[in-house]
């Protein structure tokens, strides 16, 4: 289990006010919450500061860091690939990518993020598709790891202290009303990172900021009509197709021309419609505007994209036809991969066929034109009517937060609220799976802290 030495609990934050010492408040303590907290310390303690300054986790629950506990299976997908170009790792986030360039460039680099990591003995390894994990696959060891850190460098972490309102006094002072407690206490600096709850929406309205207002990112999607009995993916739960295109068009206001939004890769089929990294990223990047639409509507699958166009498969179709016409058809799928084994798994083929008008047991030599085509729209224009969305594990983002364009990006600090600094989910950026919102929490949590304590430093 995570050490908790650094866990304290008196009976009330007013008890930790002296006249003497200046206070940096984190409101959360997540991923983004804890780092932004140790880097507030470790900062406070380079400039000399460590006696005369404090730094105070706020935390709601009854533990940290619950998110990065059940992240990746309980593994902890702690960021993504720190090998590959930015420009790569900034492609993973729907909103924010372009805010996050300098951020990532000049302040605190996913490569700095693995240094940290791994500076405090953590092991980590990078797996085929670019998710990072600890070599030991357990969550446990990220958080052992930030816990002993905040201990190390002085953090107080309470948990159970639910806040309900900030007040931003004349003197610049914050004044932090906690559930339960008789008096507000008061920080000098605020470090807001409340992920998506709704408190930290609100708390942000109050200081002054507007809210874009938050969708859910990185759903499943529910087909009830294409997995129930004579659907094309009925009793086909577990099979995974490596490499498919799926598109949604989205209509744009005022425009009778759809816009497309696409994404490709590996593609699952599950006991209630799709799911998979093609079908996250495109709830991810297409979150808007499913949620225009209820999340019903069609999307289109592609199941062999490097055949190209349904076109394109239906002259490959009807090539069998000459090539080796006395083969059945549900048992040859002419598509296949480099090793000579077929694109498209073989109970998936046989739905296909038999969804495309082919009898039992019909050869090639017997196929007509009209089932061919069929069988290649099914393939390459595969219609998917989508009925609702449905949870990726317990791993829930959205998209939405605080408008970026009232943070200074360069400090994570709120233009409209001096001394405030905003970091995580909290803010309008979410990435894809694949440890893009981690990778986000921990450089923003970074930055935050450091000019919390930069600001603490100014007004001294």
């Amino acid at each position: 289990m995570a050490a908790m030495a650094s866990i304290v609990r008196p009976p009330s934050i007013r008890a930790l006010s002296t006249a003497n010492i200046r206070r940096i408040g984190v409101i959360g303590g997540g991923a983004s919450g804890m780092f932004s907290a140790i880097a507030a310390a470790d900062s406070l303690k380079n400039i000399g500061m460590d006696q005369d300054a404090q730094v105070v986790v706020l935390e709601s629950g009854r533990k940290t860091l619950t998110k990065v506990a059940i992240s990746g299976g309980g593994r902890c997908n702690v960021m993504h690939d720190t090998d590959k170009p930015l420009n790569d790792i900034l492609s993973g986030y729907p909103r924010g990518s372009k805010e996050l360039r300098g951020l990532m460039t000049k302040r605190f680099s996913p490569t700095q993020a693995r240094e940290w990591f791994t500076s405090r003995g953590v092991e980590l390894k990078t797996e085929s598709d670019g998710r990072m994990f600890p070599v030991t696959d357990n969550s446990e060891t990220i958080i052992d790891c930030i816990e002993n850190a905040a201990r190390s460098c002085g953090v107080e972490i309470l948990l159970n202290k639910r806040v309900d309102s900030i007040q931003r006094g004349e003197d610049g002072s914050f004044a932090v009303e906690v559930k339960g407690e008789a008096d507000p206490t008061y920080f000098d600096s605020i470090i807001l990172a409340t992920g998506s709850a709704p408190i930290g929406f609100k708390l942000a309205q109050s200081l002054g900021h507007k809210i874009v207002k938050p969708v859910p990112s990185l759903f499943t999607l529910n087909a009830k009509h294409d997995i129930k009995e004579g659907g094309v993916l009925h009793d086909l739960s577990g099979l995974s197709v490596q490499s498919t295109r799926i598109a949604f068009k989205a209509a744009v206001e005022g425009k009778k021309k759809k816009n497309v939004l696409t994404q490709e890769g590996p593609l699952l089929i599950t006991h209630h419609g799709i799911s998979g990294p093609a079908t996250l990223r495109l709830s991810a990047f297409a979150a808007r505007e499913l949620k225009d639409v209820n999340y019903r509507g069609k999307v289109t699958i592609n199941w062999a994209p490097e055949f190209g166009s349904g076109n394109d498969i239906e002259a490959l179709l009807w090539s069998m036809t000459t090539a080796s016409p006395k083969r059945m058809v549900s048992s040859v799928c002419p598509l296949l991969t480099d090793k000579g084994s077929s694109v498209i798994p073989r109970r998936l083929w046989s739905s296909m066929v038999e969804k495309s008008g082919f009898e039992t047991g019909s050869r090639w030599c017997d196929a007509s034109k009209k089932k061919v085509r069929a069988l290649a729209r099914c393939i390459g224009e595969f219609q998917l009517e989508f009925t609702g969305k449905g949870v990726f594990k317990e791993e829930f983002v959205t998209a939405g937060g605080i408008l970026l364009k009232e943070i200074d990006m360069k400090t994570m600090g709120s233009k409209k609220c001096p001394g405030l600094y905003c970091c995580g989910e909290l803010i309008n950026v979410d990435g894809v799976t694949g440890g893009y919102n981690f990778q986000n929490c921990w450089s923003t949590g970074f930055v935050s802290g450091n000019s919390a304590a930069d600001f603490l430093a100014s007004q001294s």
